[in-house]
């Protein structure tokens, strides 16, 4: 990369004679009229500050599994946890129950307690907009990527809410998934976070269905588009191997080990919905 913009530069420069010699005009400024949005996405992205609120996002609630009768509870998870070190509960948990394999996942939050993957989407919209890209874009300018061990003093895996997602500079894949889906949600769009793998290596990201069809949303690009039509079909995109998915209120396993591109259909068991209690 580096080579290139010295060839940029050496090119510029024998460039210099020529344009002194032509008449000056003014700086074309861009149009954005053409892009309803970006303007606003740009101050509202870099300009936001953390309000009194950040900490107070409400997660509490019970999760019912389907084909059982007792619901699981917080408070269950919170028991089940508390005899590990910190180093051990900093890792999402996969729970079973009452013989119901998978039926949801938990993960230890900034309040170092553990809380289910649905009620860290806290029906967060950071500002309005009718534009589908503005989430994405506002991610790429706003948020960095840094692993939870480089950001929590070696803990491998700590979850901001979606709202704690937008205020915190810094954050891993789950945490921009979490805001990005919360925010499409808010826009009406069926958004759902997705948990697997990429090329082997643990990862979240967003699937969108928009018209009927799935988009896959790699949360934690900084590409900055501004436009949904540059965004991909979720089944003509490599790497990505989905386990879970879920959303405010319903968590889906996948049926069996066979990996698919489809976010709907055969291969999805709704296990649970959450209930805020």
């Amino acid at each position: 990369m580096r080579g290139w913009l010295l060839l940029a530069a050496l090119a510029a420069a024998l460039l210099l004679p020529d344009l002194a010699l032509r008449q000056q005009r003014p700086t074309p400024q861009p149009d954005n009229t053409a892009l309803p949005g970006l303007a606003e996405a740009r101050r509202q992205a870099v300009g936001a500050t953390q309000p009194a609120s950040y900490h107070r996002d409400r997660q509490a609630g019970v999760v019912r599994v389907q084909g059982t009768s007792k619901p699981l509870t917080e408070a269950y998870v919170q028991r089940a946890v508390s005899g590990r070190s910190a180093a051990q509960s900093a890792y999402m948990s996969v729970w079973n129950w009452q013989g119901i394999p998978s039926a949801t996942i938990s993960a230890r939050g900034l309040d170092s307690q553990h809380h289910f993957a649905n009620s860290y989407l806290v029906g967060f919209k950071p500002f309005k907009t009718r534009q589908l890209w503005v989430p994405l874009y506002t991610l790429a300018v706003r948020k960095e990527y840094q692993y939870d061990a480089q950001q929590y003093g070696g803990l491998a895996d700590v979850w901001q809410t979606s709202r704690q997602s937008f205020y915190q500079k810094r954050g891993d894949c789950e945490d921009h998934a979490l805001l990005l889906a919360d925010w499409l949600i808010e826009l009406g769009v069926d958004a759902r976070v997705a948990v697997g793998t990429y090329k082997g290596s643990g990862h979240a990201w967003v699937v969108a269905i928009v018209d009927d069809q799935e988009y896959l949303l790699e949360a934690t690009s900084k590409r900055r588009i501004s436009t949904w039509k540059a965004l991909p079909l979720a089944q003509l995109v490599d790497g990505y191997n989905v386990e879970f998915q879920f959303n405010r209120h319903f968590f889906w396993a996948r049926k069996n080990n066979t990996p698919t591109r489809r976010y709907r259909g055969n291969q999805w068991i709704k296990k649970s919905q959450f209930i805020h209690s």
